[in-house]
């Protein structure tokens, strides 16, 4: 019996469209996630997902606890999202063509223009509604390999070099004038315009190892002793009483645009994992070619290990989605269930 895979991106997709019209509701965004189908064998067929429009504007502060909550469970889907990905990616096939290497920027001249990227090429996201994963068997990815440019020539020995002498200037240095302190940037308090949505990462965030010792956590709270009677050291001697510190409260109102953006980012790769699993196929073409003395080549998509998000305890609906979604990945990677 030969495995579904186009059941599996399907049914794990329409969980995560509902996890993440959840999210939205939860920014106080409206954006055509109303009518989600639900999973299952007995899912009945609504609108499509395709009606995705982008708003004009996003709020530019959030609570505090629906910024944490929203944090919490967007990390999980877009590792779910990115494993999808690496599904639809599994037999694309990949011709690459080579080209020769880029002149120098210091060689090109003024009014040579700088050569163009092709659409497929780009790498930032779209709304092309294309809801599914399309058969992409028949039309290979094109990807163009380039050369890295020449190293500048070095210098002969005997020719002459420019060597800086640092002097000092003694009192000739001193600045009377103090530097005039930077304006804290106000906050803007009603929506801001969408801007640009990051491409969604088709690479999972490496683990960091290289840490010697746990953080070391200091305690924020001071004692609080008061004198009864009269204060015996001399005025000279007095301090002021130290200002209270700040409560952070759930209620308080903290910036959210950055993360509404990669919210909105992880809603139009969900809606073209088809595009999406072409530029995978694409970066990894590119990556695998790079020389072999790279030390910062990422060669698969998926770090090792549980993925990002991973809860051994699951208290969310995402922790069971991406459970299902890394398991039906690492088949994908090795061809096929066990």
């Amino acid at each position: 019996m030969q495995f579904d895979w186009a059941m599996a991106i399907e049914r794990n997709r329409r969980d995560l469209l509902r996890i993440l019209r959840d999210l939205f509701a939860l920014a106080g965004l409206d954006l055509g996630t109303a009518a989600e189908p639900a999973s299952g064998p007995l899912a009945t067929p609504e609108a499509d997902a395709a009606s995705f429009t982008l708003p004009p504007v996003l709020p530019a502060t959030l609570p505090r606890y629906a910024v944490l909550h929203i944090r919490r469970i967007l990390r999980s889907a877009e590792a779910a999202v990115r494993r999808l990905i690496v599904i639809a990616a599994r037999d694309i096939e990949v011709q690459v063509r080579h080209a020769p290497a880029l002149k120098p920027k210091t060689e090109r001249s003024a009014g040579e223009a700088r050569p163009p990227f092709s659409p497929g090429e780009t790498l930032r996201a779209t709304n092309a509604p294309c809801g599914g994963v399309a058969s992409h068997g028949a039309t290979p990815v094109t990807v163009t390999i380039r050369p890295e440019p020449p190293l500048p020539e070095k210098p002969l020995p005997g020719a002459p070099q420019l060597v800086r002498v640092p002097v000092n200037l003694g009192l000739a240095n001193i600045r009377y004038l103090p530097d005039p302190e930077p304006e804290p940037e106000e906050e803007p308090d009603g929506p801001v315009p969408l801007g640009p949505i990051p491409a969604f990462p088709l690479v999972d965030p490496r683990k960091r190892f290289d840490f010697i010792r746990p953080r070391r956590r200091y305690g924020r709270s001071r004692p609080r002793i008061r004198l009864l009677g009269d204060n015996p050291f001399p005025v000279y001697m007095r301090h002021p009483p130290l200002p209270e510190p700040d409560l952070r409260l759930p209620g308080d109102a903290v910036p959210a645009a950055t993360l509404l953006r990669r919210l909105v980012s992880a809603r139009m790769a969900l809606d073209n994992i088809d595009r999406e699993a072409r530029r995978l196929a694409r970066h990894e073409a590119r990556v695998r070619r790079r020389p072999p003395d790279s030390r910062k080549v990422i060669y698969t998509a998926l770090r090792p290990g549980p993925p990002p998000g991973h809860r051994k305890r699951g208290r969310h609906a995402i922790d069971e989605v991406l459970k299902e979604c890394h398991r039906v990945a690492v088949w994908a990677e090795r061809e096929g269930p066990p």
